[in-house]
């Protein structure tokens, strides 16, 4: 069979949620031993990091930039060799096609919360969009048994329609072998001194951390808060509330930091927190789990079934309380229990991998 891809979600320098999800799908596919072969379609030039080219693996670049997906993406497959199915990590594919086509949905928070964080155009693009694609594809791939039930009854979709292909991690990067030399190098970077919990993420409302900085103000510790994550929206007034509240002074912002820190970020940190009040899946608390790192997260959506019994529960991550309360937990945990959730959690992560999600992913490609 002959395989394209739409890879412009992965072909991006700084990869966070669906662009990490097609970067490490199309990475892993590159390498996979198979009679299949595969062509990733893109509008700009391969990034140095994307895979290189081999017997099996190739790029296409072509335009128009403008509504590629609707004008370039749709003519090329008109034209030979014109591949047997096309796989769209994202939910865009292409409306009218003579292609088989496989799309994924891997969010849906545009349907959970609406015009409370996302923006009318945005919205209503992304909800048109995703209705029309789970309508016209062959199969729909998605990262968890709870999406699927919501695309499900979002989208009237049948279930034999829809696979739940679980992500992965890079398991070569986290790791708990990590360096003090490494610790000390990122602690230095990002000028963190002392204990912290961390919140790794993209800066926005549905990840609620105006509520976790709220809760982090009512502890009395000496234990900081480290965010890292790059700038989404409404970013300035969560910065905002740090300095309301008078906790900037212990409450760091990163930014966005590189892959390579983050192991050491995780590992030593006295918990990785995700108040989130939506996860299709939530990639970063298995990377976390894999370094050797409690994890606490929200009792909401995906996540208990992504964390099973291997970490902490904010009971509602609506209540300042509650993110308080399990905070609290962490600082309270005696050393033999925090001990037994790392292990726990350094099993549970075993069940997540690219390459068994690449080998997934190609079984239903060859069942569609």
């Amino acid at each position: 069979m002959l395989i394209a891809i739409d890879g412009n979600e992965a072909n991006i320098s700084q990869r966070v949620g669906v662009n990490q999800w097609a970067y490490e799908l199309i990475k892993q596919l590159a390498q996979l031993k198979t009679e299949h072969k595969f062509i990733c379609f893109l509008k700009d030039r391969p990034l140095p990091d994307m895979p290189p080219v081999t017997e099996n693996f190739s790029y296409e670049v072509f335009g128009p930039h403008r509504a590629w997906v609707l004008t370039g993406l749709t003519a090329r497959l008109l034209k030979r060799p014109r591949p047997d199915i096309l796989f769209s990590p994202s939910h865009y594919i292409p409306l009218l096609s003579p292609v088989k086509r496989i799309c994924s949905i891997v969010d849906l928070s545009y349907e959970k919360f609406g015009r409370e964080y996302f923006r009318e155009y945005d919205l209503q693009q992304l909800r048109r969009w995703s209705r029309l694609s789970v309508k016209r594809a062959a199969k729909v791939i998605t990262i968890s048994q709870y999406s699927k039930n919501d695309i499900i009854q979002l989208y009237r979709a049948k279930p034999e329609k829809i696979k739940v292909i679980y992500p992965g991690f890079d398991n070569s990067l986290y790791q708990p072998r990590i360096p003090l030399a490494k610790l000390k190098q990122v602690r230095d970077k990002y000028g963190i001194r002392g204990k912290y919990f961390l919140f790794v993420g993209t800066l926005q409302p549905r990840k609620n951390i105006a509520r976790l900085i709220e809760a982090f103000s009512l502890l009395k510790t000496n234990t900081k808060l480290v965010i890292v994550g790059k700038k989404g929206w409404l970013y300035d007034e969560i910065l905002a509330i740090a300095q309301k509240l008078k906790v900037d002074n212990r409450v760091i912002f990163t930014g966005f930091a590189e892959s390579n820190d983050m192991p050491a970020l995780m590992k030593y940190s006295r918990a990785y927190v995700l108040p989130s009040l939506y996860e299709g899946f939530g990639i970063p608390v298995v990377e976390a789990q894999a370094c050797g790192a409690l994890v606490v997260v929200s009792h909401v959506s995906s996540l208990p079934e992504v964390v099973g019994n291997s970490g902490l529960y904010i009971d509602d991550p609506k209540s300042v309380t509650d993110i308080r309360n399990a905070l609290q937990k962490v600082l309270d945990l005696s050393k033999k229990k925090r001990l037994e959730l790392i292990e726990t959690g350094k099993q549970n992560a075993t069940r997540f991998s690219w390459k068994k999600a690449a080998r997934e992913l190609v079984s239903a490609l060859e069942e569609t």
